[in-house]
């Protein structure tokens, strides 16, 4: 039986790529929360004869966008281990 491949060392930093394809992929969805909603609500416009799906779409797009901007952007909580940074370890 063959033996597993060893767990990568959670230390290690990824490669360049690996990171550089994560942010792609969510500057990619965000752009895509943008502005699907809104082509969304220019079809249903089309097929109900109405003109206000469209700024409705591209409100909610927005909003929902920005939302995940700025969740994507804040800072990640890291646990901190003691003694680390001079905090004296717990007794």
């Amino acid at each position: 039986m063959p033996e597993p491949p060893p767990k990568p060392d959670p230390r290690e930093k990824p490669p360049p790529i690996a990171v550089a394809m994560e942010w792609v992929t969510k500057i990619t969805t965000v752009a895509l929360e943008m502005v699907l909603p809104g082509i969304f609500g220019t079809w249903l416009d089309t097929k109900l004869g109405t003109g206000f799906c469209v700024i409705v779409g591209f409100g909610l797009g927005m909003t929902a966008s920005m939302y995940h901007l700025i969740v994507l952007t804040r800072p990640t909580q890291r646990t901190r281990k003691p003694g680390s940074d001079g905090d004296p370890p717990p007794e």
